[in-house]
């Protein structure tokens, strides 16, 4: 198909900056519509993805070349062993190959290659629909509506392009939230047990893990002293437990998340606890040193499709998966980049979608069943690094992290 499409995409963040990016450069006429007013920050924590990917990402001209990073190619499996016990016990180690960054900085990247005439601000995408075979309309909260050949629903994990196209996918809550935080390098005098790894550890008496590795400073230094640990706990909160701990300092009721410094003191304190109590001291003096700590809920959902009609779900629009594949942030790229394909190999727009739509279908189910598989090992059948054997725990490792077919976790993590 040679067509230049009209293309409409609805969520300004990774997934729609992503999106327009590759779609304008393969010719399309392409309008992002995003309903926050200013610069998205998310919570300014880290993520991190294979160095293989980094590049891909570089040559492509998706990210900086000088893009700000740290790399981490150790991950260490440590444990618990006394209280007294300063750095844990390490179980196994795997050689991995990762770029550690911020989301924030991710985005500037990508932002400052869509084009401010085509990144619309400050508009509220209300409803989708079908005007006829060929074309979709946006209707948008300021009254207006807009026409599309082609509509990208890349509006997050509460997206409403989900709800429209598959009703019957909804949220899941997991049973468990990623309590996370930042600290200073300056703030601990030994930065060595993280350097150039991304250690995860077992609890010693509750389920769930903690993962832990540097990122850039928020001035974007790479440098010795100037970065900034970036840390991940899982920590199970039950369905009872989870509306009273959503209630913030303010008294509100959150959902999804609670942003940084909004946090019940008590809550927080509770939770440095837990983690004096079950990890080695030095991880343990990282957590109690971190202000402004904030948590998320874990969620699944599962499409059954992700186009209909001339409609497409992209990234966390889609399904939802657990953030063990580390898979969520690059997503949407991916099935922005696979949709760009399929349009370019079929005659038809039509038939292209639907190929398109069979194939990331598939591919989430995949990630779905895999991240179930990790979550029984990490979550709720975890693996005590501080007694396992570097054989048990590579053989855990192996049994906890399997994949389908054309899904590599060298491509994943």
């Amino acid at each position: 198909m040679t067509k230049s499409l009209n293309v409409g995409i609805v969520g300004g963040s990774i997934a729609g900056c992503s999106a327009a990016i590759l779609m304008r450069r393969a010719g399309h006429d392409v309008t992002v519509f995003e309903r926050s007013t200013g610069r998205l920050r998310g919570r300014g924590g880290g993520i991190a993805t294979p160095m293989s990917t980094f590049r891909s990402l570089v040559e492509e001209d998706v990210i900086d070349a000088d893009f700000p990073h740290t790399i981490a190619n150790k991950m260490p499996f440590v444990g618990h062993v006394s209280p007294d016990d300063q750095f844990g016990r390490t179980a196994w180690c795997l050689p991995v190959d990762l770029a550690c960054f911020h989301w924030g900085t991710l985005w500037d990247n990508l932002r400052k290659r869509v084009p401010d005439g085509e990144y619309m601000n400050g508009r509220h995408v209300t409803d989708v629909k079908m005007h006829d075979s060929d074309n979709v309309i946006l209707q948008l909260e300021d009254g207006s509506s807009h026409r599309f050949d082609l509509v990208l629903l890349a509006d997050g994990y509460r997206s409403l392009g989900r709800r429209l196209l598959d009703p019957q996918a909804e949220l899941s809550y997991r049973g468990y939230v990623l309590w996370r935080g930042l600290l200073p390098e300056k703030s601990m005098r030994d930065s060595h047990p993280v350097e150039t790894k991304l250690p995860r550890l077992s609890y010693a008496d509750l389920d769930g893990h903690l993962v832990i590795y540097f990122v850039p400073g928020f001035d974007g230094s790479t440098n010795e002293g100037e970065r900034l640990y970036n840390w991940a706990a899982f920590i199970p909160v039950s369905d009872d437990e989870l509306p009273e701990f959503m209630i913030d300092r303010d008294g509100l009721r959150r959902t999804g998340s609670l942003p940084p410094g909004s946090i019940r003191l008590d809550d927080e304190n509770r939770l440095k606890q837990l983690m004096a109590a079950n990890l080695p001291r030095y991880y343990a003096e990282i957590v109690a040193k971190t202000e402004n700590t904030y948590v998320q809920l874990i969620y699944t959902a599962e499409v059954h499709a992700y186009a209909r009609d001339r409609i497409c779900l992209l990234g966390d629009a889609g399904s939802v998966v657990q953030p063990f594949t580390i898979s969520g942030i690059f997503k949407g790229f991916n099935n922005a980049r696979d949709l760009i394909i399929a349009l370019d190999e079929h005659a038809s727009v039509d038939d292209g979608l639907a190929d398109w739509s069979e194939t990331q279908t598939r591919r989430s189910k995949q990630i779905l069943a895999l991240g179930e598989q990790m979550e029984q090992a990490f979550i709720w059948k975890p693996l005590d690094f501080a007694t396992a054997s570097a054989d048990t725990t590579a053989a855990w490792w192996e049994s906890s992290v399997t994949f389908g077919e054309s899904f590599t976790y060298e491509d994943e993590r």
